[in-house]
Formats: structure tokens, sequence, C-alpha cells
């Protein structure tokens, strides 16, 4: 393999390889650089650069970004810190070949950490952008942090983040694709301590030949640690989605829960829909579940929107539309609501 080329996203234990799902395969396609977003807040204190980054996605990624020597910013929300509002970090990426960003975030006992990731591209860039993002929630931390990305409609994304999280620390991420080429997500939440939680909500709104590659991993370590993911998603035209959930109840881990639901609008016969859900025990007194609604809307529905005048088109959009905004509220914070709304009423109005 070429040093420009990785496999990324592999699943902790791998499946059948004939269904060529374990794995995702990359290629960097130029040189490197560091960006740099625009902040609308105060974010947390500043802390010694570290060397390098180690993240969840590729340990030989890891290994080459380090090599490039690429920054790695580091910050402290101190003791008993609370944010009262989001701080948003705006990215806008597209003037360079491949741009990469790298942030650690330590949040220390008690502390709340809101944070808003805003991301996009310049609007005709055929570019590609990395983020990578680590966080360390201590005893009875906190941590709310929301992901939009609207990118443009030939431009690459990936997102590589971590997550270890101590006593009852509490973790709650809404991660919302709009837009763009391709989005390769890997999220890793190591759930160490007792009673720590995690909540995860991903929606996506794929059309044309865009894809969604993700891989998550939440390892329940400490006793009677939860976690729930939510996944829903609109898949229309040619759009692909590949979906590794794995959910790993360690030894160790008695009186945890782990859950896992999908659900998959496909608007259209053409699109691809790839779902792995793994849940993996080594321990007695746990519970894991998954269920999963993929296909179309049920012919109920669809003759009660007929009947009030909506055309098939018009009623699978609805339903769309119900699913973003379900997740868009569930945020509970009305500035960041209001600008993913003018987000998305952006990219209605581009359609039309």
């Amino acid at each position: 393999m070429k040093e420009n080329q990785f496999i990324i996203n592999k699943m902790p234990v791998p499946t059948f390889r004939w269904l060529k799902m374990n794995e995702a395969k990359l290629e960097i396609p130029g040189e490197l650089t560091a960006y740099q977003p625009s902040v609308e807040g105060k974010l947390p204190d500043r802390i010694e650069e570290e060397n390098g980054f180690s993240g969840s996605m590729s340990t030989a990624l890891d290994d080459y970004f380090r090599e490039e020597r690429l920054p790695v910013q580091s910050f402290v929300l101190r003791e008993g810190v609370e944010s009262q509002d989001y701080i948003r970090m705006h990215f806008q990426n597209g003037e360079n070949a491949v741009e990469h960003s790298a942030y650690s975030f330590t949040v220390e006992e008690g502390a709340r950490l809101k944070l808003f990731l805003a991301i996009e591209s310049l609007e005709e860039s055929k570019n590609m952008a990395f983020l990578q993002e680590k966080f360390h929630l201590k005893k009875n931390a906190k941590l709310d942090l929301v992901v939009a990305v609207k990118n443009a409609k030939d431009f690459a994304h990936l997102q590589d983040f971590s997550f270890v999280l101590e006593e009852k620390a509490k973790l709650k991420l809404t991660s919302l694709l709009l837009s763009g080429k391709s989005h390769h997500i890997s999220y890793q939440i190591d759930l160490n301590g007792d009673k720590s939680e995690a909540e995860l909500h991903l929606d996506y709104v794929l059309s044309q030949k865009e894809k969604a590659d993700f891989n998550l991993v939440v390892n329940h370590r400490g006793k009677k640690t939860i976690s729930n993911i939510v996944a829903d998603g609109v898949l229309r035209e040619d759009a692909v989605k590949i979906f590794r959930g794995t959910i790993d109840l360690k030894h160790g881990a008695k009186g945890a829960s782990g859950t896992e639901q999908e659900n998959v609008l496909l608007m259209d016969d053409s699109v691809v829909n790839q779902t792995i859900p793994v849940i993996l025990c080594d321990e007695d007194d746990v519970e894991g579940n998954h269920g999963a609604s993929i296909g179309r809307l049920d012919e109920e529905s669809l003759f009660y929107m007929e009947s009030r005048g909506l055309s098939l088109e018009a009623a699978y959009e609805l339903v769309a539309e119900a699913r973003m905004e379900n997740a868009i509220h569930s945020i509970m914070d009305k500035r960041v609501e209001e600008y993913i709304e003018e987000e998305l009423r952006g990219m209605r109005s581009e359609e039309e």
C-alpha cells in the first residue's frame, strides 16, 4: 500500500470478508496543511500542546500526522466551571488540498463543557479536511457536543473523535450530516468510570452519490455504565451508507447497559444501505440491545398524506425533514438550533 493510502474505520472484531464492510480505505490526495477555525465564545484554558495525537480511526494515520508535525491544541476546563452557552468553533475548509485540525479537551471534576462544531466547506471546493478531537471527562464532568456538517457536493470530510469518561461523567453527542461528497466518521467512547453515561444522536440526509462511512465503538469498562446510540437517516438517489456499531461489554462492567437503535428511510431503489450491529460481552449481569427500522414509509402513512394533497415525493420530504428537526430540537439551545435550521433552509432553497 502506498504511503498516502490507509486502512481506516476498522471494526474491533471483523465479520465475513466477502461483505467488504470490515474497514474502509482512504487515500490522501495532496499535501497536508494545518487549519485554524474561528471561535465564538471563550475556549477553556490553553495548556501545553501535545506531541502528536492518538485517535480512533487508524494508528497508521496517527503516525502519518505525527511525521508531518501537525499541531495539536490542548485545553482544560477547570474543576467546577460550567459553560453557560455553547462555544462555537466554525470550520470553513477547502482552500488547501488537505486541511487538518486537532484538539484535546480535558473537563475536570464537576465541570461542564458545551461545544458546537459548525463545519462547512467553500462552495465549489473539491478538497478534503480532517478533524481530530479528543475528550477526557473526569469525575462528574459533563460534555454537550454538537457537530453539524454542511459541505460542498465534491468535498470529503473525516471526523476522528475519542472520549474517555471517568466515574459518573456524562456525554451527550449530537452529530448531523447535512451534505458533502463523503463523510468518514470514527467515534470511540471508553466508559471507564462506574456509572458513566454516553448518549449519541446521529442524523444524516444523503442524496445523489454522497457517502457516509460510520465506525462507532463503545467500550463499557465501569460498573453500571450506560450507552444509548440512536441513528436516524434518510437515503435518496444513489446515496451510500455504511454503519458499523460496536458495543463492547468488558469483563468487570457489571450492571452495564448498552443500546443501539437505527432508523433508515429509503427514498429510492438505487440507494445502498449497509449496517453491522455488534454486541460483544465478557461479563454477567449486563444488557445489550439492538433494534433497527429500515425501509420505506408504510402504506397507511402514505395514504393519509396523499389524501391531504401531498404528492409521494412531498410526503417523503416531509418525513425526512421531521426526522432532522427532532434531532435539532433535542439540542435544547435556541441559538444552536436556529443556526442549523438556517443552514437547512439554505439547502432547500438551493435545491429549488
